[in-house]
């Protein structure tokens, strides 16, 4: 029996080498987006502890900017502005108009039933409320009885005591649970108001918790009777099963929240350390993204030795964005410092890139380089098939041309600058190709499942780029496959396609 040329041998031991490391990659990705989750869900719980201690309202709204109200105006003849330490309200037309007050999570006036108001008012005005057990079901609205004064208002009002009525005039119960809460206003025509801080209180000030009240299951049906037990406490403490997903956490995380809007939740082991918000050093992010492009500019001007330039340009280009991803700097408003920070790389890999003239790839290529990309289509089809949503949603032209746009800037950030830099910097083309999808991974922390599917994804996409040095069929692939994962995906195999703190939401 003849032997395999050693040659074979070592090329079969090489790529077995190769998907395993991919696997423990893979794996590695998954444990990196639970540990990051983890972390996010100390750190809410850290502070929701700091409050409690503190005897202060774990729902609060500071009025200051218009987009802090929802939609960042009034629903009705009513305009809004800032004011000196809140948010001036002037009626146009003596007519009722709300305000509507943004909640992350379900609020809880079963357990916090006193709504306060803060602010000034330079006539008297009725106040009402509208109020929604979830955003799909009918709103319940009730008036308080006797209108408000002009002058400071210092208002606190019994959610409980009020008489809530439906739209259709039968009577509410007084709210357990408030997905959507509006503030009801009717002034004089051209008279104004002032709101500085909203919140809901207790009563009683509640004790901090000194040990889990649950050990939650990560069965569903099982978690939900053990939230279902009224012996719990208004605040307690969850402790989350051990070694749970990203995805895992995030989905009890919700359960909790519809039944226990109030509660610690907090990853197994772990216990709540009573940590304020850290608040007063914006200063630092000002600090890190001036030195982040300082250091750019002086690599954009000084000439290192290639070797070191292609390594150097790697990391600048890489620093900040990575930063803003894993750090969870990118939330629902991208601050300006982290802004800057972005631009600056992005800009910095352009110019990197115009160094570099001729560039040795195309942004076409020929009709061979456009149909490998698209091999991918196939398999997203059969995940659909298995683990689809119950519901799919084509995307609108608008949303098609914008993700269009946005895969080609990833894509030429990835393969024509760090592939690129990888190829020039004496590393094999498959662990370059490896890095590089590893890279693109990342950049979608902590969204464990689409970590590893674009560690996958981008492997292949990097090998066709390689192959055929063309751009453009990878971006347009990129984009027809995440937007089909999108419209069919969400709420099966994904939670969303969210990176960074926009995934918690």
């Amino acid at each position: 029996m003849r032997r395999p040329p050693a040659t074979t041998l070592r090329g079969w031991l090489s790529g077995a080498g190769f998907a395993l490391l991919v696997a423990l990659l893979s794996f590695g990705l998954r444990d990196l987006a639970a540990n990051v989750t983890a972390g996010h869900l100390r750190r809410v719980a850290d502070r929701q502890a700091a409050l409690i201690e503190q005897g202060q309202p774990l729902w609060r709204w500071r009025l200051r900017q218009p987009h802090d109200l929802v939609a960042g105006r009034a629903f009705g003849a009513a305009d809004v502005q800032r004011a000196d330490h809140g948010l001036r309200i002037r009626s146009r037309a003596g007519t009722p108009f709300e305000l509507g007050l943004p909640i992350s999570v379900m609020l809880d006036p079963g357990h916090w039933p006193l709504l306060t108001l803060r602010g000034s008012a330079d006539a008297p005005f009725r106040l009402g409320l509208a109020w929604r057990p979830r955003l799909e079901q009918p709103a319940c609205l009730a008036w308080r009885e006797s209108p408000v004064a002009a002058g400071a208002l210092h208002i606190s009002i019994d959610l409980r005591r009020l008489r809530w009525q439906a739209a259709d005039g039968s009577a509410c119960a007084a709210p357990q649970r408030i997905a959507m809460l509006r503030l009801r206003l009717e002034l004089p025509a051209g008279a104004s108001l002032r709101l500085d801080d909203v919140a809901l209180r207790r009563e009683t000030p509640l004790p901090l918790p000194t040990r889990p009240s649950l050990q939650l299951s990560a069965d569903p049906a099982v978690a939900a009777r053990q939230l279902a037990d009224p012996a719990l406490p208004a605040a307690p403490w969850i402790a989350l099963p051990a070694a749970a997903s990203a995805e895992t956490q995030l989905a009890l995380r919700q359960r909790i929240q519809w039944q226990r809007p109030g509660a610690l939740i907090l990853p197994h082991g772990d216990a709540p350390a009573a940590t304020s918000e850290p608040g007063g050093h914006g200063w630092l992010a000002w600090i890190g993204a001036l030195g982040y492009l300082l250091v750019l500019a002086g690599l954009a001007i000084g000439s290192p030795p290639q070797p070191q330039r292609r390594w150097l340009e790697l990391v600048g280009c890489l620093a900040g964005p990575l930063w803003l991803v894993i750090g969870l700097h990118l939330g629902l408003r991208l601050s300006l410092p982290g802004l800057l920070g972005f631009t600056g790389a992005l800009l910095f890999a352009a110019q990197a890139e115009w160094r570099q003239r001729p560039a040795s790839w195309r942004w076409l290529g020929d009709w061979r380089a456009w149909l490998p990309p698209f091999a991918l289509l196939p398999l997203v089809l059969l995940l659909i098939a298995g683990y689809g949503g119950q519901h799919a949603t084509a995307p609108t032209p608008g949303r098609v041309l914008v993700y269009l746009l946005w895969a080609v800037l990833q894509q030429w950030l990835m393969l024509a600058v760090v592939l690129r830099r990888l190829e020039g910097g004496r590393l094999s083309p498959a662990l370059a190709v490896l890095l590089t999808a590893l890279v693109f991974a990342l950049m979608h922390t902590p969204n464990g499942t689409l970590m590893q599917l674009c560690l996958m994804a981008e492997l292949w996409w990097a090998w066709c780029f390689r192959r055929w040095r063309a751009l453009l069929p990878v971006a347009v692939a990129h984009a027809a496959c995440a937007l089909l994962m999108e419209a069919c995906l969400l709420g099966g195999l994904l939670r969303s396609l969210q990176v960074s703190a926009r995934f918690f939401l």
